[in-house]
Formats: C-alpha cells, sequence, structure tokens
C-alpha cells in the first residue's frame, strides 16, 4: 500500500476550471522607478468605447503622481464625474529581469486587462465656482478645469519668477482677487476624515482577506468544527479591532499635525484684516507673529524672522530668515533664497522689524498640499505603496498551492467522499493550504522591527522601507554633524604676514595692501586677539549669528567664530538705528582696539553656489565702511585680487586640510563712500559689487574632531558589506582626512584627487600625499593595479560635475570614497547614482541635504523630530550607531518575514501530506487534535518565530528576499522531503506489525459531517502524532538565525513553546490512557474495551470508540520505536537546515558560486 502513495500524489491532477467573477475595483498598475525619474511602463487605455454610448468625453490629466480620465453625466440635478483614476505605484525593487518573472508579469498583466483590474473607478462630485469653473477634489487636492488645454489639473498661480518680481507684492489683494484664488486653489487648509470607530470597523472587515476569513469560518461552522471556529473568530475580531484602534490613533495625529487653523493679519483692501489662517491664498500678505506657526509657504518680505524647521527639515538649530533681497535672479526656494522662505508649520521663534511701524511681513507663496508640509500629510495619509521581490513571488506561491489545493479536491472526490462534501473538504484544503495569515507573515516583521527601531530612538513613518533597509549596500554620508562632532572647535587664524607688521596698530584704517608678494605666518595663531585688527574685525562681523532668549542661533561655525572673537552682539531693541541690521560691540579689555561699535550696514548670506558670505561693516570709530567676505579657501582665491595672494596660499591651505582643518578664507576691502556716490548708493550694490576688488586678508581655521563611536561604527557597517561613501560640502582635503581617520579608507591606501583644471578645463588627478611628486597621474593604471596596492578616489564639486557630464564617473563611481564641495543638486545626483549600482541609504542633518534623503532608497535625517518631511527614517541619536541600527533592524525583518512565511507555507505543506494520507486511508485525526494544531500551535508559533531578536553584529551578507529563490526553496522543499520521508516511513513501521490489520471498518458507512468519528484507529493516530511532531519542530527549524538574527536559543518564547508542545506530544505518544491522552483520542479507547486489555479506565467521559477493536492503545515497544523515529525527524530536519542550508554548505556553494555584487542595479536587489 505505501508504494502506492508515491503514484497517488504524483499521478492524479485534475485541471483547474478558470472562474470568472465580476470585479468592484478596477486597479491599473503604472510602474514607475522614481529613482530615475522615468515611467517605465505606462497603460493607457480610455475605455470609451463601453461608455459613448451615454457618457461623453470631457478631460484627462496625467502627471507624475495620478492619472485621471473624466467622464460628465447629468443625474438627479447634480453633476457626477466618474474619473477613472489610475494610481501610480511605486514598485521598487522588483525589477528581476528572468524569463519566469516577465513570464509571469505577462501572464498577469492579460489576466487583470481582461477582468478590468488594470483600472481604479473612483467617483467625484464635479463642483462649480463663482465664474462656472468646473473642480472636484481629490486626495486633499482640488483639480481645476482649464478649457485652454481641456485638463483638470492643480491650478498654478504666476506670481513671478525673479526675487524683484516677489518683493514688488507688498500690497496685498483686493477682496475680490483674494475670493477668486481661494476658488481656484482652496482654502489653506488640509481636510483629514477620520471614520468613526463603527464605520472603520466595517471597512476593515469588508476587505479581501477578512471576507475569505469569514468564509473559512462559515465552513468550521457548519461541519461541527465551531471550537476551532469560535478561536479564530475571536483571533480575527480582536486583531481588526486592535487594528482599527491603532489606525484611528494614528490618523487622529495626523489630523492635529494638518488641520490647522489659527487667527491672523492679511492685507486686503489696502487694509489690516484679522482673518484665519484658511481664507491665505498665494498673493496674500500677512503679518508675522513671534511664537506662532508659519500657516503657509511664505517669502519673507520685511524684517528678521528666526525659524524653527526642526519638526519638517532635521535642521539641529533654528534658521534666520532675512527679507528677499530685491535683484533680477531667478528666486529659488530651497537654493540661495531658501533663508527668505518660511515654511508651513515651521514655529516662529523670534520675530524683528527694522522699522518699529511696521511688523514683519511674509508674500503667501504656497498654501494646502502643495506646502511641503502638505507633502508630508499626502505621503502618510495616501503613502506610495512599495513592494519587494517578495510581492512579485507571493502571487507565484499562492498559485502554487491554490493548484495543490485543487490536487486534494481531486483526491477527495477519488479516495473520500464526493458531490457537496467533496466540495467543502477541497474549501477545507485551500484554507489550510493557503492561510489566511501568509500576507500578514510577510510584513510581521517590519512591525517587530519598528518597535525596536524605536526603542533605539529612530523613528518610521514608511514601514516597508524597513524591509529596504535591510538590503542596503551603500550607504552615504553627510560629514558635519554625522560623522564628527556637531560643532567645529575654533583653532585659529593664520594671517598674511605682511599684515602681522600693522598688528599693533591702534586703528583699522592703518592698514594698507602689501607692496610685494606676500606670504602667510609660518604658524597658526591660536589666540584670537594676536591676529592682526583687520582679522579680529572679520572675525567678529562676518557671520549671521543672532540670539534667542540668550542663546546663539546661526551656523555652528559662524557661532564658534563668533565666542572666539569675545564680542558681543547688542539686542535688536538696543540698536541705534533701525536701519542697521546688527550692532556689535568688541570687549573692554582688550588693550589697543577702541571699545566704540561697529554697525552692520548690508549682509549677504551663504549660499552654496557661490560658497561665500560678505557683510558691509561701519566701524564707528574711524567712520570707515568695510567689506568682509568669508567662504571656502578655492572661492576667495578666484575673488581676490593676485597680488595680495600669498606665494603658498595653496600649498599651507592644502597642508591644513590634510591635518584635518576646516578651512575657510577671509578677504576684505575697504570702501571709499565719496567715489560710491555716498551711503544710499552703496546700500543698492548687489552681491556681485560687494564681492569685487578684494585683498586676502588671512586663512580661519577649525578642528574636525570625529564623535567617539564614528570609526567603530564604520567598520561596523564595512564589515556588514555595506560601502561607506562620504558626501559633503567641505574641502576634499578635509574629507579625505576625516575618511581615514574613521576607517572609510583603509590604511595604507593611495588616495588620488580628481579636481577640474580650470585653464584646460578637464579633471586632473593629483596623489593626495605626494602632490608635487605626482601633480597629474593616469587614474586607469593605479585603478589596474588596485590589487597590488589599494586605491581611492576623491573628486571635487567641480570635478565631478565635469565626470558626469562626460559620461566617465559611472567607471569611477564604486572607486571613488570621497565626494567633497558638493552643492545640494551634486548630492541628490551622486545618491541617484549610486542607487543605479545598488540599493543605497543616505544620512545628514537634514539640511543642505534634505533632496539627497529624499532621492535615496533609505533616507534617515538625523532630527529631533519623530517624522522628518525629508525621509521615511528619522532620529534624535545623532551617531553613524543609528545608521548600524537601522541596518541590523531591516536585516532582521527581512528574515523574520521570510521565516515566517516558510513556516506557514510549511504549515500547508504538512497539512496537505496529512490530507492526501486522510484521504487514501479514509480517516481523519480528533476534534482536539485539529482545535491544537490550528489555535495553540501555529496561532502561537508564528508569533513566536517574529520574536527573533537582531544579531548584536553584521555579517557580510544581506538575507535574501526571493521567496522562489534557491536558498528559501531548498529550505522549504528539503524539508518537506524531509517530513514525507519519515512519515511513510511511520506507517511502513505500523503495516509491519503483526497486531496491526488494515482496513478493519467501512468508513463509507459513516457519516461525512460526523468527520471526527474517522479518527479512532491506528492510522489516524500515527498521522496525528507525526504530524504533530512535524508542525511544531517546523517553527524550530527556521529559528536559525544565520547571521541576521540572535542565535535560536536567544528566542526565548518559541524555545519554550517548542519545549512544553514537544514534552506534551510526546506525553500523548508515550503514557499509557489517561484523561489527557483520551481528550485527544491518544492512547485510549472505550472504557470497557481498556479495562478488557488490563488498562485502567480514566475518570473523564470518552465517547464510545467507532471500530470493531474499540481502542487505539499502541503497545509499549511500538511507542518507543514511533518516539524515537519523530525524534529522528526532529533531528533531521534541524541538522539539514543548520549544516545544508545555512551551514558548511551554503557557505561552499556561496564561494564557488558567489553573486555578483555592485555592478548593476538589476543584479543585486535581491
Amino acid at each position: 500500500m505505501v508504494p502506492a502513495l508515491g503514484s497517488l500524489f504524483f499521478g492524479h491532477y485534475k485541471k483547474a476550471r478558470e472562474r470568472d467573477f465580476q470585479p468592484s475595483l478596477r486597479v491599473k498598475d503604472v510602474y514607475t522607478d522614481h529613482s530615475k525619474g522615468e515611467t517605465l511602463k505606462q497603460k493607457k487605455e480610455s475605455h470609451t468605447e463601453s461608455l459613448k454610448d451615454v457618457h461623453s468625453f470631457d478631460s484627462f490629466y496625467m502627471d507624475d503622481d495620478i492619472m485621471v480620465k473624466g467622464y460628465k453625466q447629468e443625474a438627479l440635478g447634480y453633476t457626477m464625474f466618474c474619473l477613472f483614476i489610475v494610481q501610480t505605484f511605486a514598485l521598487i525593487l522588483i525589477e528581476e529581469n528572468s524569463l519566469f518573472m516577465k513570464t509571469i508579469r505577462h501572464i498577469e498583466e492579460t489576466v487583470k486587462h481582461m477582468l478590468g483590474f488594470d483600472v481604479l473607478v473612483v467617483s467625484s462630485r464635479i463642483h462649480t465656482t463663482r465664474s462656472s469653473t468646473k473642480y472636484f477634489n481629490y486626495q486633499c487636492t482640488r483639480y481645476i478645469y482649464h478649457p485652454e488645454t481641456q485638463l483638470f489639473k492643480p491650478h498654478t498661480f504666476d506670481l513671478g519668477t525673479t526675487c524683484a518680481q516677489f518683493a514688488q507684492l507688498k500690497m496685498g489683494l483686493t477682496t475680490e482677487e483674494a475670493q477668486q484664488r481661494e476658488e481656484l486653489a482652496g482654502p489653506n487648509f488640509i481636510h483629514v476624515h477620520v471614520p468613526s470607530f463603527f464605520v472603520a470597523i466595517l471597512r476593515e472587515l469588508s476587505s479581501f482577506f477578512y471576507i475569505y476569513q469569514f468564509s473559512v469560518l462559515w465552513l468550521f461552522y457548519y461541519f461541527a468544527y465551531w471550537q476551532v471556529g469560535v478561536a479564530d473568530t475571536i483571533i480575527i475580531l480582536v486583531s481588526a479591532v486592535v487594528k482599527v484602534i491603532v489606525r484611528l490613533g494614528s490618523e487622529r495625529r495626523i489630523k492635529d499635525m494638518a488641520e490647522f487653523v489659527d487667527k491672523i493679519n492679511i492685507l486686503r483692501q489696502g487694509q489690516w484684516q484679522t482673518m484665519t489662517t484658511a481664507h491665505l491664498v498665494p498673493g496674500d500678505v500677512f503679518q508675522i507673529t513671534e511664537g506662532k506657526t508659519s500657516p503657509c509657504d511664505a517669502i519673507l518680505l520685511h524684517g528678521i524672522v528666526v525659524c524653527d524647521e526642526s519638526s519638517l527639515t532635521g535642521e539641529p538649530l533654528p534658521i534666520r530668515k532675512f527679507p528677499l533681497p530685491h535683484d533680477a535672479t531667478q528666486y529659488d526656494p530651497t537654493g540661495a533664497n531658501k533663508i527668505s522662505t518660511l515654511f508651513s508649520g515651521t514655529k516662529i521663534a523670534q520675530a524683528q522689524s527694522k522699522d518699529k511701524h511696521q511688523p514683519p511681513l511674509a508674500l503667501v507663496l504656497r498654501t494646502g498640499t502643495s506646502t511641503d508640509k502638505g507633502e508630508l500629510v499626502k505621503k502618510i495619509l495616501f503613502p506610495t505603496r512599495v513592494s519587494f521581490i517578495f510581492d512579485e513571488h507571493i502571487k507565484v506561491v499562492i498559485c502554487i498551492l491554490l493548484c495543490c489545493g485543487l490536487v486534494c479536491l481531486g483526491l477527495a472526490i477519488w479516495l473520500y467522499t464526493s458531490g457537496t462534501s467533496a466540495w467543502f473538504y477541497s474549501m477545507f484544503c485551500i484554507a489550510q493550504l493557503v492561510s489566511p495569515l501568509l500576507p500578514a507573515a510577510l510584513v510581521v516583521g517590519q512591525s517587530v522591527a519598528s518597535d525596536q527601531l524605536k526603542n533605539h530612538a529612530i523613528f518610521c513613518v514608511d514601514m516597508p522601507r524597513i524591509l529596504m533597509a535591510g538590503k542596503v549596500q551603500l550607504f552615504c554620508f553627510d560629514k558635519t554633524g554625522t560623522l564628527k562632532k556637531e560643532g567645529l572647535e575654533f583653532y585659529g587664524g593664520m594671517p598674511v604676514a605682511a599684515m602681522g607688521r600693522n598688528k599693533k596698530k591702534d586703528t583699522l584704517s592703518d592698514h594698507e595692501p602689501p607692496s610685494h608678494l606676500p606670504t602667510l605666518e609660518a604658524s597658526v595663531q591660536e589666540d584670537v586677539h594676536t591676529l592682526p585688527t583687520i582679522m579680529q574685525l572679520g572675525l567678529a562681523t562676518c557671520h549671521a549669528v543672532t540670539t534667542l532668549n540668550g542663546q546663539f542661533i546661526g551656523n555652528p561655525v559662524d557661532i564658534e567664530m563668533f565666542r572666539a572673537s569675545r564680542w558681543s552682539l547688542k539686542d535688536p531693541s538696543e540698536k541705534d538705528d533701525p536701519a542697521h541690521v546688527d550692532t556689535l560691540v568688541p570687549p573692554m579689555t582688550l588693550p589697543g582696539l577702541h571699545c566704540a561699535p561697529v554697525h552692520i550696514l548690508k549682509r549677504f548670506e551663504f549660499v552654496h553656489a557661490k560658497m561665500t558670505m560678505s557683510v558691509a561693516v561701519l566701524d564707528t570709530h574711524t567712520n570707515k565702511v568695510h567689506v568682509f567676505v568669508k567662504g571656502a579657501y578655492e572661492k576667495i582665491k578666484e575673488v581676490c585680487s593676485p597680488s595680495s595672494l600669498p606665494t603658498d596660499y595653496d600649498a599651507m591651505a592644502s597642508h591644513l586640510a590634510r591635518q584635518g582643518c576646516y578651512v575657510l578664507a577671509l578677504a576684505h576691502r575697504e570702501i571709499n563712500m565719496d567715489r560710491v556716490g555716498g551711503l544710499q548708493a552703496f546700500l543698492d550694490w548687489d552681491r556681485d559689487q560687494m564681492e569685487e576688488t578684494l585683498d586676502f586678508a588671512g586663512l580661519i581655521l577649525f578642528k574636525n574632531q570625529l564623535k567617539d563611536d564614528t570609526a567603530e561604527n564604520i567598520a561596523e557597517l564595512k564589515r556588514g558589506g555595506t560601502r561607506t561613501i562620504m558626501v559633503t560640502g567641505d574641502t576634499a582635503l578635509t574629507g579625505v582626512y576625516i575618511a581615514r581617520q574613521c576607517g572609510m579608507i583603509a590604511p595604507g591606501s593611495k588616495v588620488l584627487l580628481g579636481d577640474l583644471d580650470t585653464v584646460t578645463q578637464h579633471v586632473v588627478w593629483t596623489d593626495v600625499d605626494e602632490p608635487d611628486l605626482s601633480p597629474n597621474v593616469r587614474v586607469e593604471d593605479y585603478l589596474a593595479n588596485r590589487d597590488h596596492t589599494p586605491v581611492e578616489l576623491a573628486v571635487t564639486g567641480k570635478a565631478f560635475q565635469w565626470l558626469v557630464e562626460c559620461n566617465k564617473m559611472r567607471s569611477y563611481l564604486l572607486d571613488t570614497r570621497v565626494f567633497a564641495r558638493m552643492t545640494p543638486n551634486g548630492k541628490v545626483r551622486c545618491v541617484q547614482m549610486h542607487m543605479e549600482r545598488g540599493i543605497t541609504a543616505m544620512t545628514g542633518d537634514g539640511g543642505n541635504d534634505c533632496g539627497a534623503l529624499r532621492a535615496a532608497h533609505v533616507g534617515i535625517a538625523m532630527s529631533d523630530a519623530e517624522a522628518s518631511i525629508v525621509s521615511p527614517f528619522s532620529t534624535s541619536h545623532r551617531s553613524v550607531r543609528s545608521c548600524v541600527e537601522l541596518i541590523r533592524q531591516g536585516r532582521a525583518a527581512l528574515a523574520t518575514s521570510l521565516t515566517c512565511y516558510k513556516y506557514l507555507i510549511l504549515y500547508g505543506q504538512v497539512m496537505m501530506m496529512l490530507k492526501i494520507f486522510t484521504f487514501y486511508f479514509s480517516i481523519t485525526m480528533s476534534q482536539y487534535v485539529w482545535i491544537a494544531i490550528d489555535v495553540l500551535i501555529t496561532v502561537l508559533l508564528t508569533w513566536a518565530v517574529s520574536q527573533s531578536k537582531a544579531a548584536t553584529r553584521l555579517e557580510n551578507h544581506r538575507p535574501t528576499a526571493r521567496l522562489l529563490g534557491y536558498q528559501t526553496l531548498a529550505s522549504c522543499i528539503g524539508l518537506v522531503a524531509i517530513n514525507w520521508l519519515f512519515l511513510i516511513s511511520a506507517f511502513v513501521m505500523l503495516f509491519k506489525q503483526s497486531w496491526f490489520r488494515c482496513n478493519e471498518f467501512d468508513s463509507s458507512a459513516v457519516d461525512i459531517s460526523k468527520w471526527w468519528l474517522l479518527a479512532d484507529n491506528y492510522e489516524a493516530e500515527v498521522l496525528a502524532i507525526v504530524c504533530l511532531y512535524q508542525f511544531i519542530n517546523n517553527a524550530a527549524v527556521f529559528n536559525f538565525g544565520y547571521k541576521f538574527r540572535q542565535s535560536w536559543w536567544r528566542n526565548y518564547t518559541l524555545v519554550f513553546l517548542w519545549l512544553v508542545y514537544l514534552l506534551f506530544v510526546s506525553y500523548w505518544l508515550i503514557a499509557d490512557p489517561n484523561p489527557f491522552g483520551c481528550l485527544f483520542r491518544f492512547n485510549c479507547g472505550t472504557k470497557s474495551v481498556l479495562e478488557e486489555i488490563g488498562y485502567a479506565a480514566p475518570s473523564v467521559y470518552i465517547e464510545a470508540y467507532n471500530t470493531p477493536l474499540g481502542h487505539n492503545v499502541l503497545p509499549w515497544d511500538f511507542r518507543w520505536k514511533l518516539w524515537g523515529l519523530c525524534l529522528g525527524n526532529i533531528a533531521a530536519g534541524l541538522f539539514y537546515e543548520r549544516l545544508v542550508v545555512v551551514g558548511p554548505v551554503h557557505a561552499w556553494l556561496a564561494k564557488k558560486y558567489p553573486v555578483k555584487r555592485l555592478t548593476s542595479i538589476e543584479s543585486i536587489l535581491f
């Protein structure tokens, strides 16, 4: 009989019939690779033919997020607009180009198209404005119909493009203009609908898998399997209620964040009117009030404001904002004009005005969901779908399991029963093969990891990104505040030697440009007050530091420099003239320096494009006006007159940078007011006029100090097979120094620096350590010899841009360790290029790193806020350790999700094996055995498997994300084969026993609705015992942490349940008849029969056995043999997983057939 099992299993299949059904929603997938900004596949089908008899085509619109097709239909006095909304799903990490997956995708697309599942149909009411303009609201955004283009799209207002155009809009709007704009833009209010608890429960329970679960429960109740039905119903309802409560709490928090309303003064009809912030529209002018929150994205027109942006961008310190300059430059809210832009949701910590009669004013730029805060709210309310490769594979897996269910249906009809009963039993098989817990198993690791990350002060707003963190191969770091300490330590200054001869003079007016080629002082002067007076004045004034509640606010470098000067900053209320930007006073203790205050007449903030800042200073003692320009030493060299530059300028600056110094340069010029036409004419100068004909004054030096834990955590990332890259705005030589100090660049590695030669307009490569001996080397020769001498590359921002334009950067990308002098846009481009080669993470302080943090697959902002607008992860623990922890938890989450998946798949496979045996032998197991399997064992062990903690250290491997990968299939198929082998062996051993008689009862005489009557025989008992051991052991087999989770014994919950369950089953198998065993119909029988064969009858009620023998008590010796066989099954499964799947065999195969890494995005994602 046993050999027949093989032919039975492999020889009888029935072809599945396709079932047509009518969809309620039709979803159309548009795959978009956001890292490249390209639409990979867009299906545009109008579906107008089926509707053209009753509808007329109205409009079509598509942007990056939504494709809208519409038809208008008049009915019942109102206009209903039927929208065909095509959601753009960002399917990240699914581009596996194997023929198998291409075929699967083609089949899926064809079936979706045939069933209409490729379009999501949403209805939205059409509204009209007072001017009869049509619009509808979708995802908190108003879409306006534009007749000239016949498109529905959010309305944009042309307020101007240049700074001067925006700065002129100070008169506000008329009431009529404001009303028209509010109709087009909608109110400045993001309405977040939070349903009631009852409605939320109904929506939750109406989803597909809940309907599927309740269908299964109906079968349980119908087939007198009510005990499991009740237990599963309680579990399902409790989980649904908990899920709804958690979701409603989250939605209420989002509602509190999004729905902001406050009173504000708005300039309308030339008069100030107190209104709510909901009435703000683009073009409005409003008053800024200290202590309140910015209600929209706005441009500062008048006054000086200090904003706390930490809740959105992660800026560690409040930011000082200045009025928009009146010049013809293009307005750039994220670049040069960020210091004049107020962002919605930021706190106004301080607001000052030069004119006491005019408060600080701002011009409304964007409102509602068009603001940066609105984008964050939309991202949270309507998250972009993120999919892993197993989201593609799970479809194939479910199809395979459904085919297995159809096989069981065929076997049930052939061997077990027929008619309606066969249908019910096949539904049972499908319910057990395709576990309702299966989809949840693939995301349970995310939930566990999210809780673990919170314990480490890492907050996540996009949980699927946790799994992406487990696949990170490239990690880009900003230097300042990330690798090194938050602030820089002021080291000193290095003035021009010619100036040193004048430093004892009392007045600033005594400075004269040197008459010969100057040189720098031989050593760094650490005491500021030993520097020349002109340089002291520059250090004290060339910054944008202000005070707030007694605390300095501004750039940390500027703050450190100002503190070192020992000057003081007058309170704005104490300024002599409101027209002055700031007033500063020198310390009175300094000999030889007059204590007359100086006034800042004009200031141009630091911008990344120019890499400089400048101030105009009025010295009240000499009544002279001085201009100071501070910035990157490379840039200051370009703007200074050549005669003022020291002969050793480049050599000294490079030497200091190689020593780890943060090097800035200071330039100076004195303004002759008579020559420029007076003070008013000078104040009208633009930035370019101020920053010309400058004389070099000296170098300003700061020390870069690594954080205490940076080196060890960089080493941890490198040990974990993660390439670390520095992307910084600092100098290349300083970046190389820090990279060496923290271990990014290995000791003994040669570093070649690429910089753009302004004369030849080509990149020149030099040896960082021997620039004079190797001024221009062939980088290809060094890279070809890298196996003998390790080589790392470093490039400046200009060199990077040139290499990108010449299409050479990609060939050097994975050899380049330091990207220096990078602008915010350059950082974005650098991250995007790395994303082409592997899963890329980026971390920074959220300031000039915002774009790169958004662009990366995984971005973690060093921010004190729990939710950052710039990245899916944020942490208040500003350390590289947070990056290590994110990858650790991401790898553990991915491994845990795959483990839960494998356990539930093996649950279904053991259940299928069990079903085949029950059908073949016309038997089953008792009710309480089924209850034990479905309630106690499966549910609790699935939960216990997910409780494994992340490994304490990173290893040089990443977990697989493939459900149909070689390792996953080897693990599952190998264990299935082992389980089959031992179950067949158990039956072979049973059939060889002299006391066993086969077919001793007629199963067809049993009422199939009373299926438990088929359990009172030896076959059912042996089957139940062996399968129970397998159900329990499968969890232990997949509990091996490998290199991503802690050792198996550290999952105390699972180990405890595993041992307890094994003890219970062993007791059932080995013990003589007892009440506990009889409850499950193990080694028990009718009381009278038990007494006849010499056993004491248990005192509990025992239903009479349904066999002529009257009992199923196994002989003593056979119990021990069977127990030994089951232990062998356990050991075989554990050893196979430990030695073959995750052990030496796997290591040997991985070494013999290594996976290609960091070559192309398609080959390394999974």
